[in-house]
């Protein structure tokens, strides 16, 4: 018999033998994999070593009314101008575990790289916060009310005082350092009443009668907690954030702001867990703040905007000089211009300045002479010399005048015996002798030689006649 073609053959030719096997056996595969699909959506897989952390039953925070925002801008302007601060907050007084008397006491903190500031109308500057157990905290703005800070009466048993760094709008600094906290007793200690040392335990460091408007700060501080986030699924613990029962699980220590909060009352709880999703020292890590809205004005650090002065201030920066418009003055006076200042003469040694006036005086006195000199052969130039009479001249007085003045004639080789009287009164006049050269000091001013006085005209004694 020829076997008829695949195409030509029947359903019922080609079914198998253990067809009717599939049909239950894909439902039941279906129904188990719908059965864990449900099952697991209620577990999520977050703690190590296989463990299963149960899901909150909670409504995502992208879901409910509440929404995450950023910070309002002049919040993130001043944060970026404090920066660069690292607070160290220390507590001198009193000793950690120590015993207090009954009565007020002080508590007496130290804090550098942080300024405290009262911003006056701009409100609080960067301060220290005082947080006693869990009661209202107190502000710090000032340093001499850092120095001395006025408590109240402890209840009996054990108390623990936390102080930390705050910025103008609340949120706790979380810098090594920026934070201590110390336990005091009085009366006697009671154990039950503080968590375990070493233990995790959770500061609520806003919302606080700060947060008025929208967005709301939401921030904490934790002391102790185990370290995560090293590997992939090492959760050690959440923390739980609920607004008026929608709540949602952080896992980070990062402040949030949030908006979606009613107008009045609101009730935020924070409950720290563990890795298990279980409260984690439930009496001290779960807490409960008001949050109330209202119509009040908004605070600085919530504007969209600050100037200069405004963000210097919120800093704890000092202030900045306000410029205040100049006066109208007067329009100024030239100054005279100064008079030269003299030189300053030299003042003269007494045996040099000797010395100079003699080197001075002596050509001044040579010239002076050779002047009178000059003057008075002038002047005897100018006199006529009287002439003798005819009569005169044959008198025999002038004729022996005549032959006086005439020399005798010397014979040839014959010695000149009045040589040396020729020579005599052809010898220069000593006040005519020159004088040696004398060295020429340096160059000075002279003043002027006044002219002489004219000379009187030459006696007749001294006339001499034309013959001679």
């Amino acid at each position: 018999m020829q076997a008829s073609p695949l195409w030509a053959r029947t359903p019922e030719a080609t079914t198998p033998l253990f067809a009717p096997l599939f049909t239950p056996l894909i439902a039941l595969v279906l129904a188990l994999l719908l059965l864990v699909s449900g099952g697991c959506s209620r577990l999520r897989p977050n703690a190590p070593g296989g463990q299963a952390v149960k899901q909150a039953a909670t409504s995502p925070l992208s879901q409910g009314r509440l929404q995450e925002v950023a910070p309002p801008a002049a919040a993130a302007a001043v944060a970026e101008r404090l920066a660069s601060r690292n607070p160290q907050v220390e507590i001198l007084a009193p000793a950690d575990d120590s015993l207090i008397s009954d009565g007020p006491w002080t508590l007496q903190l130290q804090v550098r790289d942080w300024p405290l500031a009262d911003s006056g109308s701009l409100g609080l500057g960067p301060h220290l916060v005082v947080q006693l157990d869990q009661q209202e905290p107190r502000r710090i703005a000032t340093a001499a009310e850092a120095a001395a800070v006025a408590m109240p009466e402890l209840q009996p048993g054990s108390h623990r005082i936390t102080v930390y760094a705050a910025r103008p709008w609340g949120e706790a600094v979380k810098s090594p350092g920026a934070m201590q906290q110390i336990r005091l007793h009085r009366v006697g200690r009671n154990a039950a009443e503080l968590p375990a040392r070493g233990s995790a335990q959770l500061i609520v460091a806003s919302p606080d009668g700060l947060q008025q408007q929208e967005p709301v700060l939401i921030d904490w501080l934790l002391l102790d907690a185990p370290l995560q986030h090293l590997r992939d699924d090492d959760a050690r613990w959440r923390l739980r954030v609920s607004v008026n029962g929608d709540s949602f699980l952080v896992d980070r220590q990062t402040p949030l702001w949030l908006k979606g909060f009613r107008r009045g009352s609101n009730a935020v709880q924070l409950e720290l867990l563990d890795g298990r999703g279980e409260p984690l020292n439930p009496p001290f890590n779960s807490l409960v703040r008001e949050v109330v809205i209202d119509g009040s004005e908004r605070p600085a650090w919530q504007r969209s905007s600050l100037n200069a002065a405004e963000l210097a201030q919120l800093s704890g920066e000092p202030p900045a000089m306000a410029s205040t418009p100049a006066e109208p003055t007067a329009p100024s006076i030239p100054p005279a211009p100064a008079e030269p200042a003299e030189a300053p003469q030299p003042v003269p040694v007494p045996g040099q300045q000797n010395e100079q006036e003699q080197q001075t005086e002596q050509p001044e006195q040579l010239e002076r002479e050779q002047t009178e000199l000059a003057l008075r052969r002038a002047a005897a130039a100018r006199v006529p010399r009287p002439r003798p009479s005819p009569s005169s001249r044959n008198s025999p007085s002038s004729r022996n005048r005549s032959k006086r003045s005439k020399p005798a004639k010397r014979r040839q080789g014959q010695p000149n015996r009045n040589n040396n009287s020729q020579r005599s009164l052809r010898r220069p006049t000593p006040h005519c002798r020159p004088s040696p050269p004398q060295p020429r000091p340096p160059a000075q001013t002279k003043p002027p030689i006044p002219p002489p006085a004219a000379s009187p005209p030459a006696p007749a004694w001294r006339a001499r006649p034309a013959s001679w």
